[in-house]
């Protein structure tokens, strides 16, 4: 892993799994994909990937999966969790800008690869 800490890992991961959790209740399901994440959230996911990018996927796996968890009330199911995340990461955010759909389309493979 990196040298960043644990916690600021840990918290960053869990952030991203509630803000999908809470976007696939708000917006449902099946709009998910074409909904933004906290502007926040991905901010400090594209800090992470500056960083470390094996981090990034790390902390991004494991969100999806806990977003996923189907002992959850309203779990979120993986692809479209994947798409949504796929899609905020277009979006601009303060000081990494906008990824591009290649860009995005390449880390989110990469996370699907990894997921267990």
């Amino acid at each position: 892993m990196s040298d960043l800490p644990a916690g600021v890992t840990g918290a960053i991961r869990h952030a991203l799994a509630l803000n999908l959790r809470h976007h696939g209740q708000q917006f449902g399901v099946d709009k998910l994909r074409w909904t933004d994440l906290y502007v926040d959230v991905i901010t400090a996911l594209k800090w992470v990937h500056s960083v470390d990018s094996q981090t990034a996927v790390y902390v991004a796996r494991h969100a999806l999966q806990e977003a996923a968890d189907e002992g959850d009330k309203q779990p979120v199911p993986l692809k479209e969790a994947a798409l949504c995340l796929r899609h905020s990461l277009t979006q601009a955010s303060v000081p990494y800008g906008k990824w591009s759909e290649e860009q995005a389309e390449a880390f989110v493979t990469a996370v699907l690869l990894d997921v267990d």
